[in-house]
């Protein structure tokens, strides 16, 4: 008889399990704290609908790759992001070619000195400033005033911003998760 219950116990023990966990994450129910060290974006926008230029043509997300994108405001930080964003795309190793670097720009021609350095850093023109606007609306109204580093994923999704004071490791520490 003990060894029947003890057998039921066993086999209602993970669908109780599952319907439990389950029925609390539909009910809103979520850790308050997250792990991550970045900041996800407030609301989630599609950078493949905003039609930005790279090499004369619009951007396509159909290499697989992540973007490691920051976008060149009037920042004197510019430098200071291109270089991080250099030595966290070496620190990845292995999933160095799951990344490429990208520069937002309204302006091209504010780039002409920057870029020296880094010739592995493409070029995105935002003309119309649409993605420029998304980032504000998305991060919110200070934004701007540090510069940030910030994620898309292979599908054209902005999905989360780091500032460029945070400490490279814990940055690093998250695009390992996410990529």
């Amino acid at each position: 008889m003990k060894s029947k219950i003890f057998l039921a116990f066993l086999l209602f023990t993970p669908p109780l399990v599952l319907l439990i966990s389950t029925l609390s994450f539909q009910s809103g129910f979520s850790p308050i704290n997250t792990k991550n060290n970045g900041v996800f974006f407030s609301e989630y926008f599609d950078v493949k609908d905003l039609n930005l230029i790279n090499d004369k043509k619009v951007i396509a997300f159909d290499d697989g790759k992540w973007i490691f994108a920051t976008y060149a405001s009037k920042s004197d930080s510019l430098e200071e992001a291109l270089y991080l964003m250099r030595q966290l795309n070496i620190a990845l190793n292995r999933d160095i070619n799951k990344l490429k670097r990208v520069i937002f720009t309204s302006d091209e021609n504010t780039l002409v000195g920057s870029l020296s350095e880094y010739p592995r850093v493409e070029i995105v023109i935002d003309s119309e400033s649409k993605l420029f606007k998304k980032l504000l609306q998305a991060g919110n109204e200070s934004f701007f005033e540090e510069q940030k580093i910030f994620i898309i994923d292979p599908y054209g999704r902005a999905v989360m911003f780091f500032p460029v004071s945070l400490d490279p490791k814990l940055i690093l520490k998250d695009l390992k998760v996410l990529i």
